[in-house]
């Protein structure tokens, strides 16, 4: 398989900024009972007409017990921002990040994220109804002017990789899973880690199909897995949760573990979010 770049739109940089394309490696300490990284196959079935009622009645046990029984208050998401603190692979390198993502759903979205070396490399980028785009600022300690890759517009397979980063982000605050448009049924269980875990085949208005492991126990959605895209290949991603954390009533994990084709790429370790957030439109139009 062909070496995978640095992830979650940074990989915009092989091209544009001149990444290396060096197959990145996470060494960061993972939590004991993280799922040895293996190539995870998705097969799903085709999509039902109709989700199964045991099926429907599982995912709303889980979207109950992530919202304290009210999953109406995930409406509020849709329009929200939230920053993530952690490090992603770039490079055979595992650097420092912060990003921060706005979401208005269903059109708007932008991705800030901020990678920590002897420089601090911002890579921004935008969708929205009236263009996408993508802009990069350096800025190397001890200088006092910073780089600035200018504004300019997505190569195709980037904006499709920013179009799946968008619908990850999306199902990562789990509104998509509560629209009446989603359809559900029963995947094989499974054990991830410690945790017994049954299965969902699930499509939603977002992702068109994702797997999810929800553990039996709590009713605490574990992982999803998901055909994203990275290097200009097809491959599947998966989202490993850890120790969710209430945001107005929301339990959202603090804790997100990022995977393609089985090669850890990104550790999320602390999270922060502002729901129900209002965005003026040319918000979404740059930097």
């Amino acid at each position: 398989m062909a070496a995978l770049r640095t992830p979650i739109l940074l990989i915009a940089c092989a091209g544009l900024f001149g990444c290396q394309p060096d197959p990145p490696t996470l060494r960061t300490a993972k939590p004991a009972e993280l799922p040895p990284a293996r190539n995870l196959e998705l097969k799903p079935p085709p999509k039902p007409a109709q989700s199964s009622p045991e099926a429907q009645k599982k995912l709303e046990a889980l979207l109950a017990g992530h919202t304290g029984g009210k999953p109406e208050l995930l409406q509020k998401l849709k329009s929200a921002s939230f920053t993530r603190i952690g490090a992603l692979s770039a490079n055979d390198q595992v650097l420092a990040a912060t990003q921060t993502v706005d979401v208005s759903w269903p059109v708007r979205f932008k991705n800030s994220t901020e990678l920590t070396t002897e420089t601090v490399a911002t890579t921004t980028f935008g969708l929205s109804p009236e263009a996408n785009w993508i802009a990069q600022v350096n800025k190397r300690f001890g200088e006092a002017a910073p780089q600035a890759i200018p504004k300019q517009k997505m190569a195709d397979d980037l904006l499709l990789i920013a179009q799946r980063q968008f619908q990850e982000d999306a199902c990562f605050l789990l509104f998509p899973f509560a629209d009446p448009s989603t359809r559900v049924l029963f995947a094989d269980d499974t054990l991830i880690g410690d945790k017994d875990c049954y299965g969902l085949h699930v499509w939603t208005p977002a992702l068109t199909y994702a797997l999810l492991h929800i553990e039996k126990k709590s009713n605490a959605l574990i992982r999803i897995a998901y055909s994203g895209r990275e290097s200009g290949k097809d491959l599947v991603k998966e989202l490993l949760f850890d120790e969710l954390q209430d945001y107005g009533g929301i339990k959202l994990p603090a804790k997100v573990y990022i995977r393609a084709a089985g090669i850890d790429l990104a550790e999320w370790r602390s999270l922060k979010v502002t729901a129900g957030k209002t965005f003026d439109a040319k918000h979404f139009d740059g930097p």
